[in-house]
């Protein structure tokens, strides 16, 4: 559900609670900000890029052996 703020003067505003607490943001942290289509988008910057990436989409190579699908690889790279 969205939630409505007011811009001050100097184009400040303030997060409701609800959110903060929602995406665990403390006082210091760093938000990204974006400008999309319809609007802005705001996301809290990883603290760490390596921990925040790590897993994404294990789903894809679930049921790949990675020794044998770097074999594959490295006998394309060979001419």
């Amino acid at each position: 559900m969205a939630q409505a703020v007011r811009l001050g003067k100097r184009f400040q505003f303030v997060l409701p609670k609800k959110i903060r607490q929602r995406l665990g943001l403390r006082e210091g942290d760093v938000l990204l900000v974006e400008v999309t289509r319809k609007g802005i988008l705001l996301v809290p910057k990883p603290h760490n890029y390596a921990q925040h990436l790590s897993g994404l989409h294990r789903e894809v190579w679930q049921d790949v052996d990675a020794d044998e699908y770097l074999r594959e690889e490295r006998k394309t790279w060979q001419r």
